[in-house]
């Protein structure tokens, strides 16, 4: 990664990182972050992954998609230098879109950029800046085959983005993984804190449901250490939009979209439903990919009592619905198909689709659903 950082100048120079990592609520508090520090009148970046709808989605300037145009000019140089690499060394996808998005950044001058890690962090393409101030959102055990087992070996690739002197900000995690945490940032010099969650008031949030008010306290807490003032933070925040988090489609009959992919995003999802609605879904659609806990999501799905539809979906990753151990009541061979079926025999409790970002962007794809 830093090869290729050298052959493109050093686009990571010369800017202005909030770096995030995290299980989830990554993407929630980084888009809230960034409403915020446009709110208070900044050119923000924000870098995120993965996308949904269409990969421009992944780098924002000033609140917009990169456009067409500038995207193609950060793109061919960087295309350039990949095929001049031989074959056997030559970047990842993600490694290549972080240095697409350094590049966008540095031509557009942007004040801020709110840097999301794309895996772990200690070793993630992202891993190669000095940041301003660290955020670590909430710890859940995924991608253990690749970051270890346990919440030791979680949290300690999540802490690697931890910089000798650098601030840094923290969901509560489990007591293991945060006396770790303690331990390093204690080493590094790095003042650090744990971030309470918002509470539950008559004000109204951007983001529904009680882990997003968790994300979205430190993103109040970042913007508070920028010195903003919270008037500034309360305007930014309320224009917070990230779809796919609990995504209210339509109310009657109703039909809700969450990008929840793991057991700790299912039990999140479930619960801001019965926040909301008083009682559990009535139906499930459910699809994941083959590196996710399907079986321990599905768990804690039928645990509720509501009846689950299983979905394959259009990705080379996809999980196959007939090698799940607790098989769903209807299964259906894509996307359009389980939401057609749902349209014409709708579930009176309503419907929430969940298990994987790829389906979110399926859904959106076939609803032809415009989010942003």
């Amino acid at each position: 990664m830093r090869k290729l950082l050298e052959k493109l100048g050093h686009p990571e120079t010369g800017l202005n990182f909030i770096h995030l990592a995290g299980t989830n609520g990554k993407g929630s508090t980084a888009a809230a972050l960034d409403a915020i520090l446009r709110g208070a009148g900044f050119f923000s970046g924000l870098y995120t992954s993965p996308h949904l709808v269409d990969f421009r989605e992944r780098f924002r300037v000033g609140g917009e998609w990169v456009g067409e145009k500038d995207l193609r000019k950060s793109l061919d140089p960087l295309i350039r230098i990949i095929r001049s690499i031989p074959r056997e060394q030559r970047p990842t996808f993600f490694e290549a879109t972080t240095a697409l998005a350094l590049k966008i950044f540095r031509e557009a001058r942007v004040d801020f950029v709110v840097w999301e890690t794309g895996l772990g962090g200690r070793l993630d393409a992202t891993n190669v800046v000095t940041p301003e101030l660290c955020i670590l959102t909430s710890l859940g055990r995924d991608h253990e085959m690749i970051l270890g087992k346990g919440w030791r070996r979680i949290g300690a690739e999540k802490m690697g983005i931890l910089k000798r002197g650098v601030p840094a900000l923290s969901a509560c995690w489990p007591r293991v993984a945060q006396k770790a945490l303690e331990k390093r940032a204690k080493r590094l010099g790095c003042a650090w804190k744990v971030v309470p969650s918002l509470q539950k008031s008559s004000d109204t949030l951007p983001l529904t449901g009680k882990h997003q008010r968790q994300n979205l306290a430190l993103a109040v807490a970042a913007a508070r250490y920028l010195g903003l003032p919270d008037r500034i933070i309360a305007r930014g925040l309320s224009k917070t939009i990230w779809p796919g988090r609990f995504s209210i489609l339509r109310d009657r009959p109703r039909l809700v979209l969450d990008g929840a992919h793991n057991a700790e995003g299912v039990k999140a999802a479930l619960e801001t439903w019965a926040e909301v609605y008083g009682a559990p879904p009535g139906r499930l659609i459910f699809g994941c990919l083959k590196d996710k806990p399907a079986d321990e999501m599905l768990r804690i799905i039928r645990r509720t009592g509501t009846e689950i539809w299983g979905v394959e979906l259009n990705d080379l990753r996809a999980s196959d619905p007939l090698s799940w151990k607790i098989q769903p009541v209807q299964l259906f061979s894509s996307v359009s198909e389980a939401l057609l079926a749902d349209r014409k025999d709708p579930e009176a409790k309503g419907t929430l689709i969940l298990g994987s970002l790829v389906l979110v962007g399926e859904v959106l794809n076939t609803m032809g659903v415009r989010v942003w």
